[in-house]
């Protein structure tokens, strides 16, 4: 064979090596649903919506899972997530550090080096950067242990927040006499029928959880909310307080058990978008 002829494929590979080295790199696998947004060595995952025209941005509800549960089986829940896409906002599920979430009070003593409260912040300002969301129109709301979650970032974090949606959890005791950061909307749902987290709270080890009726009687006073009003609609019985802002605290009671029902998310959803007048 001539040098001609051998030079010609080694000529060809060289060619395909130089244009593929030309050719944009592949953008990074983009997180969502099914894969992990990473922050450091935290994570959460995002489901969104049909993105309505014209570039506008959307609402978002944050999700925490409870005990011994994961962003990425919180987000599997289809339940869940075909209700908050039915609102048209985004679903975001933060994952813990651990087994759950390092909160106050809690069986055993928080644990040093880890700050839940920053972390959803970083979440949050990921999120309304990485994607279309609106960040005055998020929602918190959390499941058991992730009700717990939220309600430490109402009292700590009220402003990262449009409003608060904890479902069948609250504080651990001794509960806080006061929040730091000023009074927020929050509206509760909680199962009468709850073994898990009862209304007035059970001993857990060294601890116990809060009573319900409690929290929302100390958060009351604290934040001058006004006269209760009472309310009933399909299995809810709900008492609702007002202050002077216009922040509302709602307690709303189902005679179920420890579950978590997306006709609560989406209750709490859409009577935050009425306060708020979206």
């Amino acid at each position: 064979m001539s040098p001609r002829r051998m030079m010609q494929p080694l000529g060809c590979a060289l060619l395909l090596l130089l244009s593929l080295a030309l050719l944009p790199a592949a953008p990074a696998q983009a997180c969502g649903a099914d894969t992990d947004c990473m922050l450091g060595t935290r994570s959460y995952r995002i489901r969104l919506p049909p993105l309505p025209a014209g570039g506008a941005r959307i609402g978002a509800i944050l999700l925490a899972h409870g005990y011994r549960d994961t962003a990425a089986n919180m987000m599997a829940d289809a339940a869940v997530a075909d209700a908050v896409i039915g609102l048209g906002v985004a679903l975001i599920t933060p994952q813990s550090d651990g087994l759950s979430w390092n909160l106050p009070g809690q069986p055993g003593g928080s644990r040093a080096g880890i700050d839940d409260m920053a972390f959803i912040e970083t979440v949050i300002a990921d999120a309304t950067t990485r994607f279309p969301i609106d960040p005055n129109r998020v929602m918190a709301s959390g499941f058991s242990a992730g009700g717990m979650l939220v309600w430490n970032l109402a009292c700590n974090r009220a402003g990262l927040f449009a409003g608060f949606a904890p479902v069948s959890g609250t504080f651990w005791n001794p509960l806080p006499e006061s929040c730091p950061t000023g009074p927020a909307t929050i509206l509760h749902a909680h199962g009468t029928e709850d073994p898990t987290v009862p209304l007035h709270g059970r001993a857990i080890r060294d601890t116990s959880q809060g009573d319900v009726f409690e929290v929302f009687r100390r958060y009351a006073a604290w934040g001058h909310f006004g006269a209760p009003v009472e309310s009933h609609a399909a299995d809810l019985d709900c008492t609702r307080r007002t202050d002077a802002q216009g922040h509302v605290l709602e307690l709303c009671l189902h005679p179920g058990a420890h579950d978590l029902r997306p006709v609560d998310v989406v209750r709490a959803w859409r009577e935050l978008a009425a306060i708020k007048g979206w």
